[in-house]
Order: structure tokens, then sequence, then C-alpha cells
């Protein structure tokens, strides 16, 4: 799947690239009694499955030797159209990553021999890397679609469960690129539920790629730990058979995990590189490690930035190469370097190209220009974060929709012995039975309304006992046990937390002049515009009066004043909206970092907050309508 939630093509080519072979070898190798019928030429799907099998082997050792030794077979093989197409289509399998015209060039001579009636396997072989082509070279991922979803109602797939297992996965990549993650979970857990079934016993070797494909979808739904202890198995597998290109793109794969903080996708990206060099993704792994040795200071490898593999026509790898440049260019402090790699991320919705640009804005000192990036890179990274929430609540919907089949199964299955067993038994016996059974049904009905209206109660006190009644924010105590609850999160996952005190400004003026009503209403109606605004991760509360205290999983200046910005922008049309207030209202917010220092959780955030205050003072002083850090002060517009 070609993602970083957004994993870099090369994840997915690369391994279904084996994996589609496996897959038609194996039906293949469990049809390979039976010849072509009615073919004028006969060549036993016996004698392709072990002529793929050697040309596969050969082409891991050297993919030229074997094309030429593929055109040397096709001079000898003009009598025999169905050996041709199945060398076309091995030929096609080679070069299918090297872009769409060699691709297209030999499925079409292979198409031009096929009977799709009478070579079925070969013709859906063909159609799964047609579609490939599709949505890899030619933005047809719709279309791909359309294909894949009619060929999987194909008879020679229903009968048969490899070739089926083939479609599934080609149906989840183009689902992942078009973004349809309703629809990618249940051929995912399809996929699981065949690979598990007994029938797939003799077929282990593609539990591997079913582990890379799980290991992916954890990945992209933030399950980091999930991910990462699949794709360790899978290359714990491929070790074993000594399969150095599978390995590489694994850890390639566990480096692009969206989720993990860059000096473990660094130490991924030296694995990846040591188990092999030359895999589609092995440019961008390259330029990874480059920026981890500019960071520790280590110079002798950097002409190297510049150097990008021509042959590689996957455009997102090749922007993310440059993101990665980019960032080692400007920790160098050469900006028309870092400008040349932002000038090669032409994809308008890549975030890696606006948190390229911020930088070098704010290395320029062009601040305004910096903070328009911010916000559109926020922009960005809170879209992804939607589509993993997405994914994830998809996965557990489909989940509980399979349970749920499978309870109903069970339950009728249980049913059915139930009835034969009272058809053998007295009515008497049968009556008592079930008024046995009517009184159990009732004492636990009653019993689940009584716990459930228990648990209900006690959730509405604990609701009523952590929320300002005004507001509906959390109350003070709530926010710093909540506050307390992530910052032990932060600290374990590794990512950074900071507090904000937000001061609404010239509040008293407006109780003294309007009222408290309509004081009431003012904050009413800043509650209601961060409910609006802010992230699912971020935490808000009423810290009293006119005060509010923000928690946020961010620490760059500008990133956390471009929330604020969009915070004020809401407060203000919330406002506006109240025909009954009539006043225009803006805050001011002190800005810190949440450092682990005190010997308490409790204490580090305390400081924060102290700190935070100390920044709200300064904004106060500098004519309110501001958010200031340590070293900067912003204008909320």
């Amino acid at each position: 799947m070609s993602r970083f939630l957004e994993q870099p093509r090369t994840s997915v080519c690369y391994r279904f690239k084996s994996f589609f072979f496996r897959l038609f070898a194996l039906t293949l190798t469990g049809l390979s009694c039976i010849p072509f019928a009615q073919a004028e030429e006969r060549y036993s799907l016996e004698q392709i499955f072990a002529e793929r099998q050697e040309l596969d082997k050969a082409s891991a050792i050297d993919a030229a030797k074997t094309i030429e030794l593929i055109d040397e077979r096709l001079a000898k093989t003009n009598n025999n159209q169905i050996r041709q197409a199945a060398l076309y289509l091995e030929k096609a399998r080679i070069k299918m990553h090297l872009g769409l015209a060699p691709l297209e060039e030999n499925l079409g001579k292979a198409l031009a021999l096929i009977k799709p009636e009478l070579q079925p396997e070969l013709y859906l072989y063909a159609m799964a890397m047609k579609s490939y082509g599709m949505y890899t070279y030619q933005n047809q991922a719709e279309q791909a679609a359309v294909l894949l979803d009619s060929l999987q109602q194909h008879p020679a797939l229903i009968n048969d469960a490899q070739t089926h297992l083939m479609f599934l996965t080609n149906q989840l990549e183009v689902y992942y690129k078009l973004k349809q993650f309703h629809k990618i979970s249940k051929p995912l857990f399809k996929l699981a539920e065949v690979m598990n079934s007994g029938s797939m016993e003799q077929f282990k070797e593609l539990y591997l790629d079913l582990e890379a494909e799980l290991a992916y979808h954890s990945g992209a739904i933030g399950d980091t730990g999930q991910a990462l202890a699949l794709y360790n198995k899978t290359i714990r597998r491929a070790q074993q058979r000594g399969m150095n290109e599978t390995i590489a793109i694994q850890y390639c794969n566990m480096a692009n995990i969206y989720f993990l903080p860059l000096e473990e996708k660094i130490r991924y990206a030296k694995a990846s590189l040591a188990a092999h060099t030359n895999v589609a993704c092995s440019d961008v792994m390259d330029k990874l490690v480059l920026l981890g040795e500019v960071q520790q200071g280590n110079l002798a490898n950097i002409a190297r930035l510049v150097q990008f593999n021509t042959t590689q026509q996957m455009p997102r790898l090749n922007e993310r190469s440059a993101y990665y440049a980019g960032l080692a260019y400007l920790q160098l402090n050469d900006l028309p370097s870092a400008k040349a790699m932002l000038n090669r991320i032409t994809d308008p919705d890549n975030w890696e190209r606006y948190d390229l640009l911020q930088q070098i804005r704010k290395v320029e000192g062009n601040y305004q220009a910096a903070f328009e990036a911010s916000q559109r890179y926020q922009q960005l990274r809170a879209q992804k974060d939607a589509e993993a929430r997405s994914l994830m609540l998809s996965s557990y919907q489909v989940r509980l929709e399979m349970a749920q089949e499978e309870t109903q199964a069970a339950e009728k299955a249980k049913q059915a012995e139930q009835l034969a067993a009272a058809e053998q038994k007295a009515t008497s016996r049968l009556y008592m039975m079930l008024t046995i059974i009517g009184s159990g049904v009732l004492v636990t009905l009653v019993l689940s309304l009584y716990l459930y209206r228990s648990f209900r109660l006690g959730q509405k006190l604990q609701q009523l006992s952590d929320t300002d009644p005004l507001t509906g924010l959390l109350n003070r105590r709530a926010f710093i046990q909540r506050a307390m609850q992530l910052h032990q999160l932060a600290h374990r996952q590794r990512f950074p937390l900071s507090i904000a005190l937000l001061d609404l400004d010239f509040f008293k003026q407006i109780n003294d002049k309007h009222g408290h009503q309509a004081g009431d209403a003012v904050l009413a109606a800043f509650a209601n515009a961060a409910k609006a605004t802010l992230r699912q991760t971020d935490i808000i509360g009423r810290f009293g009066g006119e005060e509010f205290i923000l928690a946020t999983t961010e620490q760059d200046t500008l990133t956390i004043a471009a929330l604020l910005q969009r915070l004020q922008h809401s407060f203000t049309q919330h406002c506006s909206e109240n025909i009954q207030l009539g006043v225009e209202v803006s805050f001011s917010a002190g800005i810190a970092s949440v450092n682990a220092q005190g010997t308490t959780k409790h204490q580090d955030i305390e400081d924060a907050i102290r700190r935070a205050d100390e920044q709200l003072y300064r904004a106060k002083a500098n004519g309110r309508q501001q958010a200031c850090t340590e070293t900067l002060c912003l204008t909320l517009v």
C-alpha cells in the first residue's frame, strides 16, 4: 500500500510482486495434473509452474540476465503460444516496477496469445498486473477497483482460494490508494480467515505476505507496537529463507510508519540498507540515513544528498527522498539546496512539502510565510490523523459485524440442536425446560437492566464531578488529572507536550458594561469554539473565571500559534452569531512546554503552568491578543 499511512509504493508493490507470483504458482501446482482444455498447443500447468519458479529464482540474483534468458526461450517457442504467453507474463512481472511502458508492452504480447475461456489462470494473472499498472502509473485507481471487483466474481476465482487471495490483496491496495477506508477491513479480515483456514495448511509460505499486510494495517491505525511486532516476525521468516530483498523492504516499511519518532526511522533505514541496497525504497532510506549523519555532525557522505535514482518512476518515493534531503540541507544551513529539494516535491497535498517550507521560511526570518505554511502543514497532518481514526473505526466495525455473523451462525446451530433434542422428549418435560429458560432470561434481563442503569448513573455522576457547569469543559481538578495521564503517555511514547494558559481580554469590562449574563454567554461561546476547533488529542479546561488551560501534543511555537489562531477565528465567529452579545472578544495566551524535571508528573505539569502563566502576563503587557513563549510573541489576528 502506497502510503505513509502512505507507505511508499515500494512496500506493497515489491511485497505483492512475489505474493502474486507465489499465489499463481501455487494455483498451478494444485492443478498441475490438468492440461489446458482444448488448447492448440499442450503445455501443462506443471511445466508453467516449474519454469516460473526457475526464472523467479534467477531474477532474484540477476534480473538483466534473466530477461536475456527469457528472450532466448521466446525465440525458440514459436509454435507454443501458451508457453510464449507465460514467458511474456514472467517478463512483465520482472519489469513491472521499472515503469508503465515495459509492463504494458509485455502484457500486450501475452494477452494477444491468451484465450480467457481456455486459460483463465493466465488471464486473471495478467489482469492483476494490468490493474497494478493502472493505479501505480496511470492514476486510474477507480478504474482498477472496477476491474478487480468485476473479476472477483470470475468462476476461476470463486473455485480457487489461492487466486482469490491474489485479488483480495489487490483490492486492499486500491482501497488504500482511494482512501475508501470503509471498504478496507472486510477484505483484510477475509484474507486472514482464508489464510488461517485448514485448507491453507499446505501454503504456509504465503503467511509472510499476510503478516506484512496486517503489519501495515496496524501501523496505519496507530498501533505501532503491533505493527513492529508483525514486521519483525516477517523479517525472521525471511531471514530463515535468505530473502534479503524482502528483509530490506520490511525494514523500509518500518522506517516509514507515520507515527514513529525520527531516530527510530533512521535506525530501521540503516537496517534496510544493510540487507539490500537496490530495492525501490533504497533511495529514500539512503537520504534518511544521511539526515541522521548530518544531525550528528558527520559530513563525509553529504555529496549523496543530490544523487537520486533516475530509474525510479514512483513520484511518492522521489518526493520523500527530496524531503529528507531538504531537512539535511537545513541542518547544514544550505538554503539554496534546501529550496531545490522543496521544488522536487510537487504534490499539493503532501504534508512533507509544507513541513519543509515552514522550516525554510523560519530560517529566512519570514515568520508570516512560515506561519501560513505551518497552518497548511497542520491541516494536512490533521487529515492524516482523521484518516487513521477512520480506518481504525472501520476495522472495529467490521470485526464487530464478523463476530455478530459468527454468533448468529452459532446461535442457529445451537437452536437446531435444541430443536432436535426437544422433539425426542415428552411434551411435559419440554414445557418445564421452556419455563426454566424463560425464568432465567427474565432474571438476566432484570439484572442487566439494573446494572446498565447503575453504570449510566455512575457515568453521569463522574461527568458532573469533572465538568464545569457553565462551559461544559473540564474543571481545574479534572484537567490536572487528565494532563498528568497525557504526560505519562507522552513520556512513554516520546511525543512532545505543551501547556497554554488562555485569558479573555477585557472580560471585566464586559461584565461591568453588559452584565454577568453577557459574560456567561461569552464564556460559553469560547467553550463552543474550543470544542469545534481543537483536535481530539488536545485537552482543554476552565482554570477559573475567564481563564482557560490547554494541553496539546505539540511543541513547535508556530504550530501551536496556528492552533490558537483557528481558535480565535472560531471564537469571534461564535460571538458574532449570538445577537445578544454584540461584542468582539479576543484572548491572550502564554505557552510553555512540559519538561520532565520534577519528582512527580504533577510537579512537571505545575511547573509548565507556572511558566505559561509568566508568558501570559507578558502577552497581556504587550497589548493583549497575543500568544507568547519564552522566545517569541505572535499576534492572533
